[in-house]
């Protein structure tokens, strides 16, 4: 580790009161991100119904935002080397809340764009500049159960984005509506962020970090074997998810006769199953003692549960799909992200860039799983578009069975 680095290592075991609501609000913004960018597959109907723009043009909108989260992650938590922590994720939740309202309020297909940029753009930094705080209030031996958590936040503003939103459009009456309401919301997170926020190494005097080149801590952390298997087989994965959380609703109106209220109660299994995962997972991991079979498996179940997904117009058979879809999902994420804080010797900046590393490549995968969904599926149809990228999970397993296993196990 860096001597000149600042780091305050929480060693007891009791999380204190200001590191909760340091972490429930940061989570807070993050499923509200999630919430806003997964509602986009429910209300897309409506987006184009009065925006006017086309099939193509949808799969552009969805990849945007995972471009965006591709290629702001990185600079974001450059930032973590030259400005305050605290200020950057307040900046990124007034960003969000901007985002939201630019498209509530959007009148032509550029609002969309730069709305959804804004959103989900900044959105990654949050969980990669949050680890400079998790690693000054969270114990080491809660790190694995705080992780589950965190993971759990996403799947849940995706579970409210697919099973809320068609009881919000008629409620708050549009989908404009719900976007403003959205938007309100994130910029009172960043109001309270400012009040609650406590950065700890602000009182601790040490030597200066400014002569810590600002590229050492993601060199750090790209030298390292797991994050590098982790991060270039991720993508495999979140480019099936997006193409199907895109695209799955309006193939299955209208190729396999559902409505939009079952098509989005179906979805609403996957979310619902990956806060399950996120929050068992890690305790089967800690009752098995191995996290590597775990992480592994998803990338091969994955494949078989999203192709079962377009097979069949059973409701009961698509549900079950798509929880175990979900499941398969979420299962590996908690357990991934802390195979980081297991690394011995892997400085704080090194596990947020690495952290950050990881979320590019995720979304650099997800911006590719909307646009070539959109692009296959109107040349092609639906069915076919969604089929191949069905394959990419196969990816994250293989590159998996690489990874060193770091389980309580492994250790003896």
């Amino acid at each position: 580790m860096n001597e000149n680095e600042v780091i305050i290592l929480q060693e007891e075991s009791k999380i204190e009161l200001r590191g909760w609501m340091i972490v429930i609000l940061a989570w807070s913004a993050f499923m509200l991100a999630n919430l806003s960018n997964f509602a986009f597959g429910m209300i897309l109907p409506s987006m184009r119904s009065e925006i006017g723009f086309g099939l193509e043009m949808s799969g552009w909108l969805s990849a945007v935002a995972w471009m965006g989260k591709g290629l702001l992650t990185i600079p974001i938590s450059l930032f973590i080397t030259k400005a305050k922590p605290k200020r950057i994720l307040q900046v990124i939740f007034f960003l969000m809340g901007s985002g939201m309202l630019l498209q509530g309020f959007a009148v032509n297909i550029f609002m969309l764009f730069l709305g959804r940029i804004f959103v989900m753009g900044v959105a990654a930094g949050i969980l990669t500049v949050l680890v400079l705080f998790k690693i000054q209030y969270i114990p080491k031996d809660k790190m694995s159960m705080i992780n589950g958590i965190e993971t759990f936040t996403g799947p849940a503003g995706q579970t409210m984005g697919t099973l809320l939103i068609p009881f919000l459009l008629l409620a708050l009456s549009g989908w404009r509506n719900i976007m403003i309401s959205m938007g309100i919301i994130s910029v009172i997170i960043a109001l309270l962020w400012g009040i609650v926020c406590k950065d700890k190494n602000e009182e601790v005097k040490i030597k200066s970090t400014e002569k810590v080149p600002i590229l050492e801590p993601l060199k750090e952390a790209l030298r390292q074997k797991n994050i590098l298997l982790l991060a270039f087989g991720w993508p495999g994965t979140s480019l099936t998810w997006i193409a199907i959380y895109t695209f799955w609703p309006t193939y299955a109106v209208e190729s396999l006769g559902l409505t939009m209220a079952e098509a989005g109660m179906v979805l609403g299994f996957l979310p619902a199953a990956s806060m399950i995962a996120s929050l068992t997972t890690p305790v089967i991991a800690k009752k098995i003692g191995y996290d590597k079979p775990i992480i592994c498996l998803s990338g091969f179940i994955l494949p078989l549960s999203y192709f079962s997904m377009l097979q069949t117009s059973n409701i009961t058979l698509l549900c079950l799909a798509s929880f175990i879809s979900g499941f398969a999902a979420y299962a590996f994420v908690p357990l991934a992200f802390t195979i980081l804080y297991k690394i011995p010797n892997l400085s704080s900046r090194a596990i947020s860039l690495g952290t950050g590393f990881i979320f590019t490549l995720v979304g650099l995968g997800g911006a590719l799983g909307g646009t070539l969904a959109g692009i296959l599926g109107s040349e092609f149809g639906l069915y076919r578009a969604i089929s191949l990228t069905c394959i990419a999970p196969f990816l994250f397993g293989i590159l998996t069975l690489f990874l060193d296993e770091t389980g309580e196990k492994r250790k003896r």
